[in-house]
C-alpha cells in the first residue's frame, strides 16, 4: 500500500506481477531476481536498482523520482489501522490465490488507479488472486495521466 501510495504521489507507472500465497507464475522470478521470496520487490530498469521493504523503496522513489519532495505525512510509517485492518475488512482478499485461476491475456492489463479508491481495490484483489500482471497507472489528483483516463473512459469515476 505504501509503495502504491507514493507512486500516485509522484505520477508513476508500474509493472505488476502478483505473486499471491500459493501462486505458481511469478513467485520463482522473484526468487531469481532477489533472492528470496519477500514483498514487496522493486525491480527499476531505468536505474538498475533492485530493492526489498516498503519503506526503503518510499525512500528510494522519492529521492530517484521526487524532484526534491519528501514523502507526506505518515507514507514511511505503517501502522494496524493502514495497514492490516482493510485488508481484515475484506477477509483477506487479493492474498490468496484463486484454484481456478485461467490464462494470462497476451497483452498485459492496464488499470487507471489511486490508493484509495475503494473499486480499484476490489479490481486489484482480483487481478492478484487471478496471478495476472497488468499496467498500474497511479492517477492521482493532478496526474499526467488523467487525459488518458478520460479520453478511455469519458470520466474519472
Amino acid at each position: 500500500r505504501r509503495v502504491r501510495e507514493a507512486m500516485t504521489e509522484l505520477d508513476l507507472s508500474a509493472e505488476v506481477y502478483p505473486c499471491p500465497k500459493g501462486s505458481l507464475r511469478h513467485r520463482d522470478v522473484v526468487r531469481k531476481i532477489g533472492g528470496k521470496e519477500q514483498f514487496p520487490l522493486l525491480v527499476d530498469a531505468s536505474t538498475g536498482v533492485t530493492m526489498y521493504e516498503s519503506g526503503d523503496i518510499v525512500k528510494y522513489l522519492f529521492k530517484q523520482y521526487g524532484q526534491g519532495k519528501s514523502p507526506s505525512f505518515g507514507l514511511l510509517e505503517s501502522t494496524i489501522f493502514t495497514g492490516w485492518v482493510p485488508t481484515l475488512l475484506r477477509a483477506g482478499r487479493g492474498m490468496t490465490m484463486w484454484s481456478k485461476a485461467g490464462t494470462v491475456p497476451a497483452e498485459k492489463l492496464e488499470l487507471f488507479s489511486f490508493e484509495n479508491n475503494t473499486y480499484a481495490r476490489i479490481v486489484r484483489e482480483a487481478l492478484c488472486e487471478l496471478e495476472l500482471p497488468y499496467v498500474l497507472q497511479n492517477v492521482g489528483e493532478g496526474s499526467s495521466k488523467m487525459s488518458s483516463l478520460l479520453s478511455i473512459a469519458g470520466s474519472k469515476q
